[in-house]
């Protein structure tokens, strides 16, 4: 378990690392923040900012398969949502809402990174 603080694409892949196992995360499932149109525009897009935006403060975990299906919808009024699963391959992807796959790079941040965003 970790808290997505730097980004679900970041705390994933340190959860994957960590296990030597990558992940296949369907992009419909993830829960995304509503985004007002005009700031569309501006190219803020929902996907994105759930991947690679952090200061959310959700936390990320992973259960075997088998006990997946007993997860309950919500704690304590906060919900689980199942967005994916591990894999044996250590490559982490993501699956649109057409079914394409494509890698999912860690985005978010890392204070490490040497750019100049900072991420």
């Amino acid at each position: 378990m970790i808290d997505t603080s730097d980004g679900l694409s970041t705390d994933l892949a340190h959860i994957c690392e960590a296990s030597g196992v990558g992940a296949k995360v369907w992009a419909a499932r993830i829960p995304k923040v509503s985004v007002p149109s005009d700031l569309r525009k501006l190219g803020l897009d929902p996907l994105r900012l759930a991947l690679d935006g952090g200061e959310d403060y959700e936390l990320l975990f992973t259960v075997p398969r088998r006990l997946g299906q007993h997860l309950p919808r919500a704690v304590h009024g906060v919900p689980i949502t199942v967005i994916g699963e591990i894999t044996r391959k250590k490559q982490n992807l993501l699956i649109d809402d057409a079914g394409r796959t494509k890698d999912l790079p860690a985005q978010g941040w890392d204070p490490f990174r040497k750019d100049s965003a900072g991420k």
